[in-house]
């Protein structure tokens, strides 16, 4: 049954006309708003009045012209709230603090001890965003939302994490409770490589509608993007790809044992994996910078070997049938695993492609670690716009 439209409704959808075609962008007036929405000048005028006296829209300088007054520019008061973007990582801990159109004001970096109590990276996570708004010199109350990234699937309904392979205790943890508690804020979280595939296509393909974006990092986890929606599957588990069954030498029986907290695939192909297999062969205790610089020089052959022969012909495999199941425009790599260099990318690309039909454009991101946190950042944007544009009266209630 159709609902019947009530005034309210008929002014939120009139402010979010007004809104849409004033936010980032220029030059702006009500005579072009007149002409753009088509509604009645009385009505703009109105609701001009209204935002303006909300603080959500400000008048500019007056525009030169030739016939009658001089069209006052409006403005979308970018500063009216700001946004905490959030990003736990393996390694660190990354907090921006940006406005409404996505500036950032501060970005800072603490060091995350995944090893630590559940509390004490709880802490750590709490103390990291206070010093952010404090060095931002904003007033807590003008933070309106905490947009969260973090290792581990994330349940899209109950917001729970259902795991989180290299996070001590950070399976079962429900964030979004924890930091509504905590700040008394809007919240909104989601799993880090998924973020980090809405960070790629803001800053770097925003007219690419599918894309797959793979982090080989400290695990294995794809971000995918269909028709330019973030696609998490039922339970928040789409992209879980370090689960694929796949193994060089295939042993049914190994597969069926398989107990590895990491997945199957991952356990052969992450940054960890490889230092480990390369590690347990050579009997030295490299880190993974070592092994990308000994690889880009050539100097070491068994880790050439290792990591041409072995890792190449297990991730291309992963990533063939990827490209099979969805018919992705680009996929992008990010992750420690393009620090062994464009040779290494160009041999995988020539794998992927010598196993499957299809071509799609395989490239490494320019953001690198920077591609989650971005993420963060335009999906705080996001949630903020739709708010503003159809739930306007939820903000000033």
């Amino acid at each position: 049954m159709e609902k019947k439209a009530t005034q309210t409704s008929i002014k939120q959808h009139n402010i979010g006309l007004i809104l849409r075609n004033i936010k980032g962008k220029e030059s702006t007036t009500r005579i072009k708003l007149n002409a753009v929405t088509g509604l009645a000048k009385s009505t703009i005028s109105d609701l001009v009045s209204f935002l303006i006296d909300k603080k959500v829209l400000s008048e500019g300088k007056k525009i030169a012209s030739k016939i009658g007054k001089k069209p006052i520019i409006l403005k979308f008061n970018n500063s009216l709230f700001y946004i905490a973007a959030v990003n736990i990582g393996i390694g660190f801990i990354t907090v921006a603090i940006t406005d409404l159109m996505g500036e950032i004001l501060v970005k800072i970096k603490s060091k995350n001890n995944i090893n630590d109590s559940r509390e004490n990276i709880l802490n750590n996570i709490f103390a990291t965003i206070d010093n952010a708004v404090k060095k931002s010199n904003i007033n807590w109350n003008q933070v309106y939302l905490i947009s969260i990234g973090t290792h581990g699937a994330v349940d899209p309904v109950t917001k729970v994490i259902n795991h989180a392979p290299y996070f001590k205790n950070w399976s079962g943890i429900n964030l979004y409770e924890i930091f509504r508690q905590k700040y008394k804020k809007e919240i909104v979280v989601e799993n880090g490589v998924n973020l980090g595939a809405i960070g790629v296509r803001w800053k770097e393909y925003p007219q690419v509608d599918n894309l797959v974006y793979l982090n080989i990092h400290y695990g294995v986890g794809a971000g995918l993007l269909l028709k330019g929606m973030l696609e998490t599957g039922k339970h928040g588990n789409s992209g879980e790809i370090s689960y694929l069954p796949i193994l060089l030498n295939y042993d049914l029986q190994k597969l069926k044992k398989n107990t590895l907290e990491l997945g199957l695939f991952e356990s052969q192909v992450d940054i960890i994996s490889i230092t480990n297999a390369i590690n347990h062969l050579t009997g030295q205790k490299l880190e993974f910078d070592d092994i990308s610089k000994l690889y880009k020089s050539g100097a070491h052959k068994l880790i050439n070997q290792v990591i041409d022969e072995e890792v190449i012909k297990i991730l291309a495999i992963g990533i063939a049938t990827i490209i099979t199941i969805i018919d992705t425009e680009i996929i992008v790599i990010n992750g420690a695993i393009i620090d062994l260099g464009q040779d290494f990318i160009d041999k995988l690309k020539q794998t992927i492609y010598g196993i499957i039909p299809f071509k799609p454009k395989i490239i490494t991101s320019g953001l690198k670690r920077d591609a989650a946190i971005l993420g963060a950042i335009k999906y705080g944007l996001d949630y903020m716009d739709n708010l503003f544009f159809n739930n306007f009266f939820s903000i000033f209630h």
